[in-house]
């Protein structure tokens, strides 16, 4: 193949093309990726690939065995005081069920609640007590008067008394 001249390079100008040493490198990698693939899988491939290929199958069928690392005695100790705490919150609740009556539940809900806003409210109660109409006073004689007499300056009407 023949070969043209190189022109004089530029050195603020890249070259964007690889060199003929990164092309056989790039061939002697390749070259050997494939006879890599031909030879086949190693055993430590094997033996994964078939144990991944088992637990997919057991999984298909229904059996799922996990092989899980052994748990240190701290582990287990914790785990089982987790499993006793929900045990025993759960029979607390089953207790609680069977022992309140619905009036029990809805009156501690309601002293729940009231509770509650005195904690966290910060607004005080505003009772105001509204008179019925059989206890509203009569205005006095002399209130009545002097509404009168107020209302007649407004008007420019005199009242006979003045």
């Amino acid at each position: 193949m023949p070969t043209q001249p190189e022109a004089p390079r530029d050195p603020d100008v890249l070259d964007v093309e690889p060199s003929q040493a990164e092309i056989e490198r790039w061939a002697a990698l390749e070259r050997e990726r494939r006879e890599a693939w031909l030879r086949g899988p190693s055993e430590a491939q094997k033996a994964a690939w078939a144990e991944r290929e088992r637990m997919r199958r057991s999984a298909e069928m229904g059996r799922v065995s996990l092989r899980l690392p052994t748990p240190s005695g701290d582990t287990l100790r914790l785990a089982q005081y987790a499993v006793r705490e929900a045990q025993l919150a759960a029979e607390g609740a089953l207790s609680l069920l069977f022992r309140l009556s619905v009036r029990d539940v809805v009156d501690q809900l309601v002293q729940a609640g009231r509770e509650w806003e005195d904690e966290y409210t910060n607004r005080p109660v505003r009772r105001r007590r509204i008179a019925l109409e059989a206890e509203v006073p009569e205005p006095s004689s002399r209130t009545a008067e002097a509404a009168k007499s107020s209302a007649g300056r407004s008007t420019g009407v005199s009242s006979p008394a003045n």
